[in-house]
């Protein structure tokens, strides 16, 4: 299948894939992650002069912020009601837990991905290394309220590794055998609060890229599992809020 792929949850991203050759015809990526209404048009314009057409639309639906995240979705929608193609929409961390896939052979079980929520809080979710399948999530969270959210879904985010690393450490306290343990940390998230969520195992894969968003729809789909509607993802209310009404004086 032929997808075109758009994520703009955190950097932007843009790429057409053909996911039974694994061959990505196209693809865009943004220097930085605010500049999404500047780079999604001529992106667009620039991967879909490939020759070959597009089946199906995948956009990235967050978790993300308010205004980055709906950019990508507008413009996935407008490209499929364009081209009469289906739109379609895929939570953005599965495309890193798909990175990591293709990249790590050895990564096996559960893996957290988290993401920069900005107000010092992170979107996290954790995914199966093995089919990239969704395990729980996602949440959104202070960084140091992430072990105990991922506990009550029955995970541990087990700090014992990076504890022994460091020099005159304490012994950390060992896991419980009840909950299952985090293998793998990535995501932009990760890296920015590395004290409170461990070191990153995987620090190059930082915010979800296009391509691979296309290559974990691919996977949902020949799984049986249907995609979700293009509706975004925020997990909270949006900073901007609506002017009060006033009452006037006038009669």
């Amino acid at each position: 299948m032929i997808i075109l792929s758009i994520d703009t949850s955190q950097s932007a991203s843009v790429a057409l894939v053909d996911t039974e050759s694994g061959a990505v015809l196209a693809s865009e990526q943004a220097d930085d992650q605010r500049r999404h209404v500047e780079f999604i048009g001529p992106a667009l314009a620039g991967v879909l002069s490939n020759p070959v057409r597009p089946e199906l639309v995948v956009t990235g639906i967050g978790p993300g912020p308010f205004t980055g995240l709906r950019v990508g979705i507008a413009a996935g929608i407008a490209v499929g009601q364009a081209r009469g193609i289906p739109v379609r929409g895929l939570l953005s961390q599965a495309a890193l837990a798909e990175e990591l896939r293709r990249r790590s052979t050895d990564v096996d079980g559960p893996v957290l991905v988290a993401a920069d929520a900005r107000r010092r809080e992170v979107y996290f979710s954790v995914y199966e290394a093995s089919d990239v399948s969704l395990a729980a999530g996602p949440f959104v969270a202070k960084p140091a309220e992430v072990d105990e959210v991922l506990a009550e879904q029955g995970f541990v985010l087990d700090m014992s590794a990076d504890a022994a690393e460091q020099p005159g450490a304490p012994a950390a306290q060992a896991a419980p055998a009840s909950l299952a343990r985090i293998s793998a940390r990535l995501g932009r998230g990760v890296v920015l609060y590395a004290d409170e969520l461990g070191i990153s195992e995987h620090p190059e894969l930082v915010d979800p890229r296009a391509q691979y968003l296309a290559f974990a729809a691919a996977r949902e789909l020949a799984a049986g599992r249907e995609l979700d509607e293009p509706i975004p993802e925020y997990l909270r209310e949006p900073d901007a809020k609506s002017a009060p009404v006033r009452a006037s004086a006038l009669k």
